[in-house]
């Protein structure tokens, strides 16, 4: 069913549709396939998205209705008092054991995808397809105000102590899917220095390469002498050989 056709008429009645709709957690089928049609995606990826995607989504709406913070307003971003943040990490807690729960019967596979997904980004992203499906009834994901929403949702557990809640091997030898929408690419964020540098133990990443794209991880990086600043501006070089602006564009690769 396409959930914006039974939306009522006039953008106030639209707003006031969406946000009942936020306040009973309902979860609408969400064909993740077709939402990230330009990755490839297996019955694996699609089991945790969908595990995570029930857990993360009705933890995040019941803070956001206790603290009166609309997530369908223009100008949502508006934290009431101090507590929001502070709530939502406690949350943390709750999301982890109902991955726990719900992951419990999922193969060693998908629960080290869940991990995966889960310490780049993954709540953020399944939030807002959410948050797209009940505004439009479009496999799509919402991209109003992500930069804000990924403050609040992106969970700071560090890897091992979320490795130990899935039962899963930080080591084991799995892929570590990015996921393409539109120009963009999502899962290429870590909730922390440590996250990013594990991400270099298991090459998933080059050390200098993601140095250049980051100051923060560069400085962490060279202290815990994962690479030199030569190696940096080795590469640098190299991907510049005519003395040309850099190639690689630098972002905040820490959430």
């Amino acid at each position: 069913m396409n959930i914006s056709e039974t939306v009522p008429h006039g953008e106030n009645q639209s707003l006031q549709f969406h946000r009942q709709y936020g306040v009973n957690a309902l979860l609408p089928e969400i064909d993740w396939q077709q939402l990230f049609s330009h990755s490839k995606l297996n019955g694996t990826h699609i089991q945790a998205l969908q595990t995570l995607y029930q857990s993360a989504v009705p933890l995040a709406l019941q803070v956001f209705e206790q603290l009166d913070f609309d997530v369908f307003a223009p100008a949502a971003y508006t934290p009431k008092g101090l507590g929001l943040f502070d709530r939502l990490a406690e949350q943390e807690e709750k999301l982890l054991t109902a991955l726990q729960h719900e992951s419990h019967d999922l193969n060693e596979e998908t629960r080290h995808q869940l991990w995966s997904m889960l310490l780049r980004g993954g709540a953020v992203l399944v939030f807002k397809a959410w948050l797209a499906k009940v505004k439009t009834g479009e496999n799509a994901l919402d991209m109003t105000q992500f930069d804000e929403l990924s403050d609040l949702l992106f969970i700071k557990t560090s890897p091992e102590t979320l490795a130990a809640h899935l039962n899963v091997n930080a080591e084991a030898e799995h892929d570590h899917i990015f996921l393409m929408y539109g120009n963009e690419v999502f899962l290429d964020r870590f909730n922390s220095l440590e996250t990013a540098a594990l991400f270099v133990d298991l090459g998933v990443y080059d050390a200098a390469f993601l140095s250049l794209r980051d100051d923060r991880v560069a400085d962490y990086l060279k202290a815990q002498n994962y690479v030199s600043q030569e190696q940096i501006e080795d590469l640098k070089c190299a991907l510049n050989p005519l003395g040309c602006p850099d190639l690689i564009s630098r972002q905040n690769c820490i959430a």
